[in-house]
C-alpha cells in the first residue's frame, strides 16, 4: 500500500507556544458566556453527549469548543480537530465561526460533511480495499429510485432459492438501502456461495449488480460509507494514521446518523484509545427517519463510546411565549422533555404565536405579502428577517409569493431549487462561492464591502497556506487587490450577457488559479467536485443576468441577501428568522403524517423553532382541525395559540 497521509495539502506552521493560553484562564470568543452545563462539556477531557435543543447554540459551542481545545494546546500542533455535520451548509457555518474566533489555528480545524469525509476515503485510499473488492475500473454515483429497488428485489426473489423467494419479496424497498445494505458490514472476501439467510442474500445480490458487476460500479453514499469503512478496517495503518491526525472529532447532528454512518464512526473512532469524540443533537428533531437515521442514535452513542451526556438548557434564539409553545411540542415527542430557558428579549405589541385561514391560496399570498411590506415598512427590518417555510412542495408556494411580493419591489429566494447539481442554499454557502460572488462583487462594488473583503481574504489565506505567516499574508492582500482591480477592468469592458457571464467566471477562475481552488476544495471537503460547483455556479449567474441591469445588480441577485427566503422544513434546519410563516397546515402539505407521527412531529417541531419573535401557522381549508394533522391543531389550542380567519 502507499504511505498514508490523511492531512489536507496545505503547509502547517507550528504556533507560537507564547499564544496557548492556560485552560484556567481561556474565555469564550465573540460571546459573552456558556450556559453552566456547557462549560462542563466543554472542559471535559473524555467523549461528551451534547443534547442541544432548538436555540440551544450547538453550532456556537462546538465552535467555543474548538477554540479552547486548539488555543489551549489540548490538541497540540500539528494535530487536528475534525468536525463533521450532515449538511455542507451546516459545514461551512462551522468552519467560517472558528476561522472567525481563532485564525491563528483555523488551518487545523477540518469540518466537511460525513459524506465528502467517506468519499474522500474511497477516493484516496480505494488500493486499501481487499482484493475481492476492488475495481479496476471508476465507479459511478447512481442514486436508486423507490420503484429500482423494488424490482431489483421481486427479480432477486424470482431467482434465489425457493426457501428464500418469500422472505426477500417481503422486503420494504424504501427501508432496503439505508438500513439493510446500510446496516450489513462488508466482509473482507466476498460472497464465495450463496448466503442462506435471505436478507444476506438479497445484500449481496445488490452489491453484485451494482458494485461488482463488469465495468464501472453503481454506488450510492450508503455503499460509499460501507466501502469507507471497509477500508479502514481492512488497513490498520490508514486507521491509525486517522485517529493520530484527528485526536479529536465533532459529530454535529447526530440523531441524523444512519447505520453505515454509525458502523463508520464506531469502526474508525471507537474501541477504545481513539480520539475523543464529541457528538451534538436532539432526538426532538430528528427528521430523517426516512433516510434511514437510527432511532435513539444520541443514546446509543453515550452507551457505545461511554460519553456523558449534557443537556443545554438556555434558548439564545426564541421569546418566552414560543419556548413554552416548543415545549408542549417537545412533550409529545419525549413525555420527559424539561422546558428551555428563553436567553432571548421579547418583542411586544404582536401574538407571539397565530394561526391565520384563509380562503385560497391566491388570498394567502396577497394578505401575507402585503402584510410583510408593512411591517417592513413600519418596523425598519428587512426582506430577510421572514421566512416562508413548508413542509414540502415548496415550488408550489413560489409564483404566488414571487408575484405578490414583487408588487413591493420585494424579492423571494427558494433555497430548495436544483441549480445544475447542487440546491441554491448549499451553493450559496459553498467556499468555492463565497470566494468567487466575494470578488466579483469587490471588483462591481469597490467601496463599502468591509466584510466581502474579510471573508474573501480569509478565504484566499486558507488556498495559500498563508496563515500565521505575516510575509505571506502580505502578499494575500497584495493578490486579492491585483485580482479585484483586474476583474474591474474586465467587467467595465464587458457588460453583462447571456455570454459574457460565464465569460466572467472562466476569466476570474484563471486570476485566482483554478487548480489552486481545486486542490482547496478537495483538501477541505475530501469527495467534492469543484466542477459541480462551477456548473451550478455558472447555471445560477446566467439565470439571474437575464433579467439585466448592471454588474453589481446581477451579482446581488446571485445572493438575493435581502430577500424573503422560502424553504423547506427540512433545509430550515440550523436557521432562524424574526418573523416565521409556516404555510400549509393541511393534509396535502402533511399527506405522510399518519405513517410515521413521531418523525412528522419532530418536523413540525424543527420548522416552527426557526422563530426567533413571530411564528405565524397558515391553512387555507376548514377541514385541517378534523383531519389527518387534528394532533397538530391539539398541540396549538394546548399552547393557547389563537386563530384568525381572513376572509
Amino acid at each position: 500500500m502507499t504511505h498514508v497521509n490523511v492531512s489536507p495539502a496545505q503547509h502547517l506552521r507550528a504556533p507560537n507556544s507564547s499564544r496557548l493560553v492556560p485552560t484556567a484562564d481561556w474565555r469564550p470568543i465573540e460571546i459573552d458566556d456558556l450556559e453552566p452545563t456547557a462549560w462542563d462539556a466543554l472542559r471535559d477531557c473524555g467523549n461528551v453527549a451534547v443534547v442541544a435543543g432548538p436555540g440551544a447554540g450547538k453550532t456556537e459551542f462546538l465552535a467555543q469548543r474548538a477554540a479552547y481545545l486548539l488555543q489551549t494546546g489540548i490538541c497540540p500542533w500539528p494535530h487536528r480537530i475534525l468536525a463533521i455535520s450532515f449538511k455542507r451548509d451546516a459545514a461551512a457555518n462551522l468552519r467560517r465561526r472558528v476561522t472567525t474566533r481563532v485564525p491563528d489555528h483555523a488551518e487545523r480545524f477540518v469540518s466537511m460533511t460525513f459524506d465528502a469525509f467517506t468519499k474522500g476515503l474511497l477516493d484516496r485510499f480505494s488500493p486499501a480495499l481487499p482484493a475481492d473488492w476492488r475495481k479496476k475500473e471508476d465507479y459511478e454515483i447512481r442514486y436508486a429510485t423507490d420503484s429500482d429497488v423494488s424490482r431489483f428485489l421481486n427479480d432477486t426473489a424470482t431467482v434465489a432459492p425457493v426457501a428464500l423467494r418469500y422472505h426477500i419479496a417481503a422486503l420494504q424497498s424504501a427501508k432496503f438501502l439505508a438500513n439493510i445494505v446500510g446496516g450489513h458490514e462488508l466482509p473482507k472476501s466476498a460472497w464465495a456461495e450463496d448466503p442462506a439467510d435471505p436478507v444476506e442474500y438479497a445484500v449481496r445480490a445488490w452489491w453484485s449488480a451494482r458494485y461488482l458487476r463488469e465495468g464501472s460500479a453503481y454506488v450510492d453514499f450508503v455503499m460509499i460509507n460501507r466501502l469507507s469503512e471497509l477500508i479502514v478496517r481492512s488497513a490498520p495503518q490508514l486507521r491509525r494514521a486517522l485517529r493520530v491526525t484527528y485526536p479529536f472529532v465533532f459529530i454535529d447532528e447526530f440523531q441524523d446518523t444512519t447505520s453505515a454512518q454509525f458502523s463508520f464512526v464506531e469502526s474508525v473512532f471507537g474501541n477504545g484509545n481513539g480520539p475523543t469524540v464529541t457528538a451534538v443533537g436532539d432526538s426532538k428533531q430528528r427528521i430523517m427517519g426516512w433516510a434511514g437515521a437510527l432511532p435513539r442514535a444520541v443514546e446509543r452513542f453515550t452507551t457505545t463510546f461511554a460519553a456523558t451526556s449534557y443537556p443545554l438548557a438556555w434558548n439564545f434564539r426564541s421569546s418566552d411565549e414560543l419556548v413554552q409553545l416548543q415545549h408542549v411540542v417537545a412533550s409529545a415527542l419525549d413525555t420527559q422533555s424539561l422546558p428551555a430557558i428563553s436567553k432571548a428579549i421579547a418583542e411586544v405589541g404582536h401574538d407571539p404565536a397565530v394561526i391565520w385561514q384563509f380562503p385560497n391560496a391566491s388570498r394567502e399570498a396577497t394578505f401575507i405579502a402585503d402584510w410583510i411590506a408593512r411591517d417592513i415598512a413600519a418596523s425598519g427590518r428587512v426582506p430577510a428577517d421572514f421566512a416562508l417555510l413548508a413542509r414540502q412542495k415548496i415550488a408550489e408556494f413560489e409564483p404566488l409569493f414571487r408575484a405578490g411580493l414583487a408588487l413591493h419591489g420585494i424579492g423571494v429566494r427558494n433555497d430548495d431549487e436544483a441549480v445544475g447539481k447542487m440546491r441554491l442554499q448549499d451553493l450559496l454557502k459553498h467556499d468555492a462561492t463565497r470566494l468567487l460572488l466575494g470578488l466579483f462583487r469587490l471588483a462591481a462594488e469597490p467601496r463599502g464591502l468591509a466584510t466581502v473583503w474579510r471573508e474573501v481574504s480569509a478565504i484566499l489565506t486558507r488556498i495559500d497556506g498563508a496563515m500565521d505567516d505575516d510575509l505571506a499574508l502580505r502578499q494575500v492582500g497584495e493578490k486579492l487587490a491585483e485580482i479585484t482591480n483586474s476583474l474591474r477592468s474586465w467587467l467595465k469592458l464587458n457588460p453583462p450577457t447571456k455570454d459574457s457571464v460565464e465569460e466572467a467566471v472562466c476569466y476570474l477562475l484563471d486570476l485566482i488559479d483554478r487548480e489552486a481552488l481545486h486542490r482547496y476544495v478537495k483538501a477541505v471537503t475530501p469527495g467534492e467536485e469543484l466542477d459541480v460547483v462551477i456548473d451550478a455556479f455558472n447555471a445560477r449567474i446566467a439565470n439571474v443576468a437575464e433579467a439585466g441591469g448592471l454588474w453589481a445588480e446581477v451579482f446581488e441577485r446571485f445572493e438575493a441577501s435581502q430577500a424573503v427566503v422560502l424553504l423547506t422544513a427540512h433545509r430550515s434546519k440550523s436557521l432562524e428568522y424574526h418573523t416565521v410563516f409556516f404555510l400549509g397546515l393541511d393534509d396535502q402539505q402533511w399527506w405522510s403524517h399518519e405513517r410515521n407521527r413521531s418523525e412528522s412531529i419532530s418536523t413540525f417541531f424543527v420548522g416552527l423553532s426557526r422563530a426567533a419573535h413571530r411564528l405565524i401557522f397558515t391553512t387555507t381549508t376548514t377541514l385541517a382541525r378534523t383531519g389527518k394533522i387534528a394532533d397538530l391543531f391539539k398541540m396549538l389550542d394546548a399552547a393557547g395559540v389563537p386563530e384568525i380567519v381572513h376572509k
